[in-house]
């Protein structure tokens, strides 16, 4: 018979492995000190961005600066290429007038907040369950071989950095793709692709690599937006009817 400690390492054990298959949209949440990321760098706004941040922080009352967080990471990581280092975090806390802690939670918590630095193109894969069905599990897979790079990684020609992300918000269009570039903070695009295969993907990563136009939106050439490969199949008006509401200026009717 098995001896309960025995029971216990293979317990242990499956449970290691199970962890490990946990998809983990925003890497290790702890801080590690690199070259490039540690609090001996000192790190603040622009100027442009302290103007941005002043309209930004005069939405919110003195007892709700707090509210400000979420905008200044977004703002932080547009002005820094594309992530955001420890430091910045230490800065918004100060701006917010908030503990560091309240900073950390709030930038492991979203996929859209990268804590190390990304490649020209950061493509993010949404993985949730319209997605998985429609393969795109399958798609990563032939990406990763592609450029020569996991899950998480950088190529080595600081071209592409890959990661994952939750439900973008077009189930119909599925498998999709988010394509960020950061190279230039005034106009940093965020591009989505969608109704992809390998090909289709292949086709947009090479055009990215060259410096070639893409085509935002769905991959199928007959289809626009959401719609059906062949047209409308309903909703054909040419303008959709607005819902009713009586007449405001109605005078009652009399009673009888």
């Amino acid at each position: 018979m098995q001896s309960a400690l025995g029971r216990r390492t293979v317990m242990s054990t499956t449970a290691i492995q199970q962890q490990q298959q946990i998809r983990n949209f925003g890497g290790e949440m702890r801080h590690h000190n690199t070259d490039v990321n540690n609090q001996r760098i000192p790190w603040d706004f622009t100027q442009e961005s302290y103007k941005k941040i002043e309209v930004i922080m005069a939405k919110f009352p003195r007892s709700r600066r707090k509210s400000g967080v979420i905008p200044l990471l977004h703002l932080a990581q547009v002005q820094n290429g594309g992530w955001i280092p420890v430091t910045a975090m230490y800065k918004i806390a100060k701006v917010c007038e908030v503990a560091p802690m309240s900073v950390f939670e709030t930038v492991t918590f979203y996929a859209m907040f990268n804590r190390k630095p990304v490649g020209k193109y950061h493509i993010q894969f949404c993985v949730t369950t319209p997605c998985m069905l429609r393969g795109c599990d399958n798609i990563i897979h032939h990406t990763e071989a592609y450029l020569n790079v996991h899950m998480g990684g950088t190529t080595h020609d600081k071209m592409f950095t890959i990661g994952e992300m939750e439900c973008m918000g077009c189930c119909v269009n599925a498998p999709m793709i988010v394509v960020s570039d950061y190279t230039n903070p005034d106009n940093f695009s965020y591009e989505f692709y969608e109704d992809l295969d390998w090909e289709s993907l292949k086709a947009v990563l090479n055009a990215l690599r060259d410096g070639k136009p893409t085509r935002p939106g769905s991959q199928l050439p007959n289809r626009k937006w959401c719609e059906p490969a062949g047209g409308k199949t309903s909703l054909l008006m040419s303008e959709p009817p607005k819902p009713y509401c009586r007449d405001l200026d109605a005078k009652p009717e009399p009673k009888k």
